[in-house]
């Protein structure tokens, strides 16, 4: 009954921006001892690719020493999601972070006492992760990021054969924060309902749920980009497509927010939309 064999993943397909794939090994000097404070430090300039590799490389050893917090997992995984999305570029290296990233996760979440005794007594995954509260939300919410975009690469058969997983675990961290990361409930659920063909007819709602996800978080540009990408050339909305991502290309990269190293990569994403637009004639 494994948790790595998520669908929604289909959804968070992005493409890639690229810069070099990243070498963990690279800029790094070995320390005997970090602390997470050190790991959040570099993970604050990630911008800088070479402090997103020491932010990964730290909360690394900081998961070896304790494989049992969740805050630590939470916090890597979403660096190994980083790297996959924004920093590789071959397939091999993005799936390979990714699932490591997935992996992160089911391991804190195995080794949490109520959650492996309620998967183990009951069978049901579906059971187990609807009695998770509020503390494993950020694990929740990566591993299924990291694992959503796994699948992306994968058949329909493995994607769509974990639906209602993917579903049950979105829609609880919806209950647990409906107003998550910036509108993630809402633009992961957009890009699901788009990607499913069981559910991309209904074009009405795949438009709601992105344009709540924008009303949550208007200058998180990861809400247009995948609104672009997944609803427009559904509905063969030319004119929208170009709107939302000449509004990201447009929009003054504002370096206090949390989230400006990620919208710096989606400013690069649009641009590359733009023209895979073009030469795969989506319109």
């Amino acid at each position: 009954m494994r948790f790595i064999v998520f669908i929604i993943a289909t959804i968070i397909i992005f493409s890639c921006t690229g810069t070099q794939s990243p070498n963990l090994s690279d800029s790094l000097e070995p320390q005997a001892m970090v602390s997470i404070a050190d790991a959040d430090s570099y993970w604050e300039q990630r911008a800088d690719t070479v402090f997103a590799q020491r932010a990964l490389h730290t909360y690394q050893q900081l998961a070896e020493g304790d494989s049992t917090s969740v805050v630590i997992a939470s916090k890597l995984s979403r660096a190994y999601y980083y790297h996959g999305q924004f920093l590789a570029t071959k397939t091999a290296q993005k799936d390979s972070l990714f699932l490591l990233g997935h992996e992160t996760c089911q391991t804190v979440l195995k080794k949490d006492t109520e959650y492996y005794n309620l998967l183990f007594s009951t069978g049901d995954e579906h059971m187990a992760v609807q009695g998770l509260d509020k503390v494993f939300l950020d694990a929740l919410y990566w591993g299924m990021a990291n694992y959503g975009q796994w699948l992306a690469t994968k058949g329909d058969i493995v994607r769509l054969g974990q639906r209602d997983l993917i579903w049950t675990t979105l829609e609880h961290i919806h209950d647990l924060d409906s107003n998550y990361y910036y509108g993630a409930y809402y633009r992961y659920k957009g890009a699901l309902l788009a990607r499913d063909p069981e559910t991309q007819h209904d074009t009405l709602a795949i438009r709601a749920a992105f344009e709540t996800a924008i009303e949550i978080a208007p200058e998180y540009l990861g809400n247009y980009t995948l609104m672009a990408m997944f609803y427009c050339p559904l509905t063969k909305d030319k004119e929208l497509f170009y709107q939302l991502l000449t509004t990201v290309i447009t929009s003054s990269s504002d370096p206090a927010l949390p989230y400006h190293p990620e919208n710096l990569h989606e400013k690069a994403l649009a641009e590359n939309l733009m023209i895979r637009a073009e030469k795969e004639d989506w319109f």
